[in-house]
């Protein structure tokens, strides 16, 4: 009977396993996006007229203040004329908001310079940690930025001003008498021509994009339920760009407001832009290239971690099958954070406890097992 027992008893079920431990942990949320300049310019028709050839092409480097194109006006009527005193108006007042936020971008950039005096000296007397010393850093390098951004801005301004004011000097009586200059705002590179060719436009048409390579960002738009989660300043990686590596990157700014895409499947979806900045050089990438986007929303690099195949749900709760004694047991677990392809386990495991991996619907709690090298 014993022997016919042997026979017959059911052999043990082949497993994988693997033993928990602790080691660093990444929870992410992955997004597609592209590059874009930070500061980008589009250089229209200030007057009527017929537009010269352009001589540039895309890729040609530009100065501020240079010559892009030349317009010879149009006859004008009282009409137009009135319309140029009014976009002289506009462009000065446009003027006097981007000064004003140069102020306060100023004002922002000595406030967050004075937090992190104190954040350096509260953290050399160990009142706060090194993570709140960082996070003052990061919205003092946000704050300088958006300074620069302001200032870029501000110029740009005056240099409309400065061409909506020629646009009626070269008047004479009401009939055009020279011809009008297209001036570049800004340092940089023709990023596209839109009228190469000698044609008559009307004011207000674009004519070239000039951008400044060196200052790219990258915007990637987010479900608004992952985009909650993301904070400015959190680190981020540029990955699947056609680079040997990754590049490092932070997020700038999360914008306030969403927008409706309709995704590939034809579902609506609610999304938000999240926009990043480099930290690393960007040798090949331009304006309006293909990325993806990983923020990483928490790290450890003690964390306690389980296969995330080896999870499944049970009542409404985590459980992994845990081996002992040569036997499956369901055991409850708490998961905090979850990374990729493992999760943080909170309690109910511990370090070196085995585990099975993408465990069959033959495993159930008190079967026998046997780890794959085992069995034979």
């Amino acid at each position: 009977m014993a022997v016919l027992a042997v026979l017959f008893w059911p052999a043990p079920i082949p497993v994988e396993t693997v033993a928990i431990s602790c080691g660093s942990l990444q929870e992410t949320v992955e997004q597609e996006g592209k590059t874009r300049m930070h500061d980008h310019f589009t250089v229209s028709a200030t007057v009527a007229g017929k537009l010269r050839r352009i001589s540039l092409h895309a890729g040609d480097r530009v100065h501020a203040g240079q010559t892009l194109a030349w317009i010879d006006p149009a006859p004008i009527n009282p009409r137009e004329k009135a319309v140029l005193e009014a976009r002289i108006s506009a462009a000065l007042a446009s003027l006097q908001q981007a000064e004003m936020l140069v102020g306060r971008a100023e004002a922002e950039h000595e406030q967050t310079q004075s937090d992190l005096d104190r954040a350096r000296a509260l953290f050399r007397e160990g009142i706060i940690s090194k993570e709140t010393a960082d996070r003052a850093a990061t919205l003092d390098e946000s704050a300088g930025k958006q300074l620069a951004a302001a200032r870029s801005a501000a110029e740009s301004a005056g240099f409309q001003v400065e061409e909506a004011r020629a646009a009626l000097l070269v008047y004479n009586g009401g009939v055009s008498t020279l011809p009008t200059a297209m001036i570049s705002p800004a340092d940089g590179r023709v990023l596209r021509v839109l009228e190469q060719s000698e044609k008559v436009v009307a004011t207000g048409t674009p004519l070239l994009e000039i951008g400044y390579p060196p200052r790219l960002e990258i915007v990637a738009d987010f479900l608004t339920r992952d985009a909650v989660r993301i904070q400015p300043g959190m680190s981020a990686l540029i990955t699947d760009w056609g680079g040997s590596r990754d590049i490092p990157a932070r997020v700038r700014v999360v914008e306030p407001g969403g927008f409706t895409k309709i995704s590939a499947l034809g579902v609506e979806e609610q999304r938000v832009n999240v926009i990043c900045d480099p930290l690393d050089t960007t040798d090949g990438l331009a304006d309006g290239y293909h990325v993806n986007v990983r923020v990483i929303l928490w790290q450890s690099e003690e964390a306690l971690r389980v296969p995330s195949s080896a999870v499944f749900r049970y009542a409404r709760e985590w459980a992994v099958f845990a081996l002992q004694k040569g036997r499956a047991r369901r055991m409850v677990v708490k998961i905090g954070h979850r990374g990729e392809t493992a999760w943080e386990v909170q309690s109910g495991l511990a370090p070196g406890d085995q585990v099975l991996v993408h465990p069959s619907a033959e495993v159930d709690d008190g079967v026998r097992v046997a780890p794959s090298a085992a069995v034979r």
